[in-house]
């Protein structure tokens, strides 16, 4: 079978409170995540896993602290890739964290999900302040509806939840199945909670974001992520701060 390689390519480090990722875990407790833009290389072609943000709108959008660790320009050329050269972006969700460079690609095939494009063009107020339409319209989008494999060991895996029309990427790697999450999670998010007693322990095999439409559906869909998974990349983990080989 086709193997690929995935490298983690972080723009941005925004502080927030654990809780947004973690529901009912946490609060009060500050962290430092990354925003990726994730490279899929071994196929021929450039593929994109979102495009990720900067730290101008992360604080002038959201007012988060955030600081740049490099703009996606350069985050490309330490790829040897201009934002011209991509030939696919895979969009998990239209969150402006995961989008906003999505424009610059102007010769890639854009995916997205049916359902997540509709929702972000008139998302509920609960969830209106995660979107920015000027970031994602302009784009000739090529919808996708549920599960697809859009090359041989890169599949697009349906994973609402945290949105309406998220998706996870299944790539086939060295390290067997690895995929990235397409909705806003840490590592932590796929194993019981720490520092809590053991009978919570014993009730919580997973946590489900903090940020979401549905809870049930993110907490279901985690639990799809970690039964198929060999490798789960969590998109938010601190431990994505600086760009390497993932797998």
């Amino acid at each position: 079978m086709q193997e690929y390689s995935i490298r983690a390519l972080p723009l941005v480090s925004m502080e927030l409170d654990k809780a947004a990722l973690m529901y009912r875990f946490h609060y009060g407790q500050k962290i430092r995540i990354p925003v990726v833009t994730w490279l899929i290389d071994g196929a021929g072609k450039s593929i994109l896993v979102d495009t990720a943000a900067d730290a101008k709108l992360a604080t002038d959008f959201r007012g988060l602290p955030a600081k740049e660790i490099m703009p996606f320009d350069a985050a490309l050329a330490s790829a040897g890739l201009k934002p011209d050269d991509v030939d696919i972006v895979v969009q998990t969700h239209l969150h402006w964290d995961h989008c906003a460079n999505t424009q610059k690609c102007r010769n890639a095939r854009v995916l997205v999900q049916e359902e997540e494009l509709r929702f972000a063009y008139a998302p509920h107020p609960i969830l209106a302040t995660s979107y920015k339409r000027q970031l994602f319209t302009g784009v000739e989008y090529e919808l996708v509806n549920g599960y697809r494999e859009i090359l041989p060991g890169i599949e697009l895996i349906p994973t609402p939840g945290h949105t309406p029309g998220g998706m996870s990427v299944a790539v086939q790697t060295k390290k067997g199945k690895a995929i990235i999450t397409g909705f806003c999670c840490l590592e932590e998010n796929f194993s019981p909670p720490v520092g809590v007693s053991d009978e919570i322990r014993e009730l919580t095999p997973v946590v489900a974001p903090g940020i979401h439409l549905n809870a049930v559906d993110s907490f279901e869909s985690l639990l799809r992520v970690k039964g198929m998974a060999d490798l789960v990349i969590a998109n938010h983990d601190p431990s994505y701060l600086e760009p390497q080989l993932v797998a």
